[in-house]
């Protein structure tokens, strides 16, 4: 109801502005007519009543014309129907008013001049502005109806009035006239409101978007240009619908469709007067508001909030998360420099894992600098061959020897020194570095593998982006083994659950591929992901490695043990191998001990170390409490910095 009245006043706006359209020919037509009008002054020796006539209208023209500067400076968004109304009818005054006054100057003409000269300039006054308002104020047929009548029945009467034959055929004329006039004035009013609705419509498409219905980037930029234009400052609020494609991908686009109006109709409903939203992309949302930044922030938790609860779309339970980005007023001189910070809180939000807010501010601001010159370096680290690979060793529990051998990507900065995993690798795959640096980690575990025991095999961590469509990774394996001549059993490539999120179906294909080719898959920081043993039930898994956030609640946790005696169950049940991460004291290896897993990988052996380092650990065996083999010659080995993520 509320939009239905807003769109009938927008275009009684537009019909009364288009009453004001053609203000230089109005000014024009009221010279020439005072300018007839001064002729047959001048014709007539003085006729005071033609003097009188010249002087109104030039006053009629001056009275229009303040008209249409009152318009040029009003402002249809904010006024309300009764000052539009006004504005019609200043119109209209001027419109009537210059028909009254042409009918008198006609009619005064032929009646008091009828076989003189004069008579016969206000006859062809009088018919060509008759002629002309069957083209005017087509936006408002009452106008020109009235006009029509003022101006022309006077006038017929006059013509009648002087019983001469060739008056009576112009008035007949003039009649006639009239009459096609007054019927064509309602066509000619259709043609103008379908064409002026044709136009809205066009224009409307041009800057909404079809399936919110909420402005696009186009409108939403003309919107907030002109709040800038009129010195009002806004707050930018950029919503990012987390990990959208896996839901097109996995739902299809019927539901990501039903998601994107689902989400645009929530937002709406919690717009203030005077908010600006709109769908600027695909899976991206903004909204411009005068709210100030804790406000914002109120507003941003509450999107998280609602946008995070389960819903039903097109038959399908849909549950996701938002990022959001917030730039408070104020934050940038213009509103292209307010995009831009706008972008980096929502950039922000992402990097700290989605499903949350960032605010716009100076830290934002320079560790957004800081990450954008890390990822410079990085490009110059792979062409320079700043990256290397350490490797920490998985003993067998029960005699002790080495059975495979984690690789480990460093990154060895010759300014900022070892730069941890979780700084690179996040922004390796956010850059899409990843696959470029996946490819070299591979090579360089299977070459350097070529130097072990075969018994001893490699496991290779995999980001979910090397299993992009766009890139080959099953194509990849294949050609580095062919190419290394190396057996497919030795290799594990190991997966996280966020590989599988975005799009389960197609990864699951690659790793039934890489299962084909010989390769072990093994599933890893199971424990810390709520649906890992879904995940067990349809994957090509061989292994599955305990985290080391649940490794370190072992002995201190009841509920821990409890849960990993049913690990070790479902283990033995589906015939995977199991692997303990983290181990770093004789307490928690004591424990652990209690559980048939097949591997323990952690400090209390080794820790992460270079490949020459490597060979001598892998020969030895180690004190597991079940075997009476010396200390581990690694054991007391510094790891570096960061070796905690391994």
């Amino acid at each position: 109801m509320v939009e239905a009245r807003e769109n009938e006043r927008a275009m009684k706006s537009e019909l009364v502005a288009a009453l004001y359209a053609t203000p230089g020919t109005i000014l024009t037509g009221a010279i020439m007519v005072a300018t007839v009008m001064g002729a047959a002054t001048i014709l007539t020796g003085g006729d005071l009543s033609f003097g009188l006539m010249t002087a109104a209208m030039l006053a009629i023209g001056v009275f229009r014309q303040m008209a249409h500067r009152r318009f040029m400076r009003f402002n249809f968004a904010k006024a309300n129907d009764a000052e539009i109304t006004r504005l019609e009818r200043l119109a209209m005054v001027g419109a009537w008013s210059t028909a009254a006054l042409v009918a008198a100057f006609g009619s005064h003409a032929v009646v008091s001049y009828t076989y003189q000269p004069v008579a016969v300039l206000a006859i062809a006054q009088t018919i060509g502005y008759l002629a002309g308002i069957s083209g005017r104020n087509a936006s408002r047929p009452l106008v020109t109806r009235v006009q029509i009548l003022i101006a022309a029945f006077p006038f017929m009467i006059a013509l009648i009035w002087t019983r001469d034959p060739a008056y009576l055929m112009i008035g007949l004329t003039v009649a006639l006239t009239t009459v096609l006039t007054f019927s064509s004035a309602q066509v000619i009013h259709r043609v103008f409101v379908a064409r002026l609705r044709t136009m809205r419509d066009l224009e409307n498409l041009a800057v909404s978007d079809t399936i919110t219905s909420l402005y696009n980037r186009r409108g939403f930029m003309r919107e907030i240009r002109a709040e800038a234009a009129a010195g009002r400052q806004v707050t930018l609020i950029s919503i990012d619908i987390d990990r959208f494609k896996g839901i097109n991908d996995s739902f299809g686009h019927d539901v990501g469709d039903a998601l994107l109006r689902s989400f645009g109709d929530l937002l709406r409903g919690e717009l203030r007067a005077g908010d600006i939203a709109a769908r600027t992309g695909g899976d991206e949302f903004m909204v411009a508001t005068t709210r100030s930044a804790p406000e914002a922030a109120s507003f941003a938790r509450r999107l998280v909030m609602l946008l995070g609860s389960q819903r039903v779309l097109a038959g399908r339970h849909v549950t996701t998360t938002a990022s959001i980005g917030i730039a408070p007023a104020g934050c940038a001189e213009t509103i292209d420099e307010a995009l831009k910070c706008v972008d980096i809180a929502l950039y922000r939000a992402k990097l700290e894992g989605r499903n949350r807010f960032i605010v716009y501010n100076e830290t934002v601001q320079d560790e957004h600098e800081d990450s954008r010159a890390i990822e410079t370096d990085m490009r110059e680290g792979i062409r320079r061959g700043e990256f290397q690979l350490l490797f920490q060793p998985i003993y067998n529990p029960r005699s002790g020897t080495a059975t495979m051998v984690e690789a480990l990507l460093r990154w060895n900065h010759p300014v900022r020194g070892m730069v941890s995993p979780e700084v690179f690798i996040p922004l390796a795959e956010r850059t899409g570095l990843i696959t470029v640096l996946g490819a070299w980690v591979l090579e360089e575990a299977i070459r350097t593998a070529l130097t072990w025991p075969h018994s001893v095999g490699v496991s290779v961590n995999v980001s979910a982006r090397q299993f992009d469509r766009g890139h080959d990774l099953v194509g990849l394996v294949a050609a580095l083994l062919h190419l290394h001549r190396f057996t497919p059993e030795r290799l594990t490539i190991e997966i996280t659950e966020s590989s599988l999120i975005d799009d389960a179906e197609h990864v699951t294909e690659r790793l039934v591929a890489l299962r084909t080719l010989g390769v072990r898959i093994a599933l890893d920081d199971f424990g810390t992901g709520y649906s890992s043993l879904s995940y067990l039930a349809h994957l090509p898994i061989d292994t599955i490695k305990i985290d080391q956030s649940f490794t370190e609640q072992i002995g201190s946790s009841r509920k821990a043990e409890y849960l990993m005696n049913a690990i070790t169950q479902l283990a033995h049940d589906l015939k995977l191998r199991l692997i303990v991460e983290g181990v770093e004291t004789q307490e928690q290896l004591a424990i652990i001990q209690r559980y048939a897993a097949h591997g323990i990988q952690g400090f209390v052996f080794a820790r992460p170390m270079t490949a020459e380092e490597l060979v001598p650990m892998i020969r030895n065996r180690v004190t597991t409490g079940r075997t009476k083999s010396g200390r581990p010659g690694g054991g007391s080995r510094k790891g570096d910095g960061f070796s905690e993520v391994a």
